[in-house]
């Protein structure tokens, strides 16, 4: 038996609706960092991956914000404010595309466009 290396001969992406944070690539990426959320890229790129784990660790943050220490708290709601949204907003988007992604994937597959 050999232990070649194989290639996807079907691979299909199928893109949910936009939504939002338009034109704010690395201003997100700002907001994953100050959550502590770890991502497949660098800041600028506009194609990432984020495991859903994470993902869901950012909303908990966003949500319980008042109980997170003082400097910590500052430096997450600065980063929202940099998206042109409230804390709410950004909640509200990022449960959105958690619940749009592939559910049987681990991970979400991001890109701006």
């Amino acid at each position: 038996m050999g232990f070649r290396l194989h290639v996807a001969t079907t691979y299909r992406v199928e893109w949910g609706n936009a939504i939002g944070f338009n034109h704010k690539v690395q201003e997100f990426h700002n907001l994953l960092d100050s959550c502590g959320c770890d991502y497949s890229c660098e800041e600028f790129d506009v194609d990432f991956e984020v495991q859903k784990q994470d993902w869901n660790r950012v909303i908990d943050k966003l949500k319980r914000l008042d109980s997170l220490p003082t400097d910590e708290a500052g430096e997450i709601e600065m980063r929202v404010k940099d998206l042109n949204c409230t804390t709410d907003e950004v909640i509200d988007k990022m449960e959105r595309l958690l619940n749009m992604s592939e559910p049987d994937s681990d991970y979400l597959h991001l890109s701006f466009f």
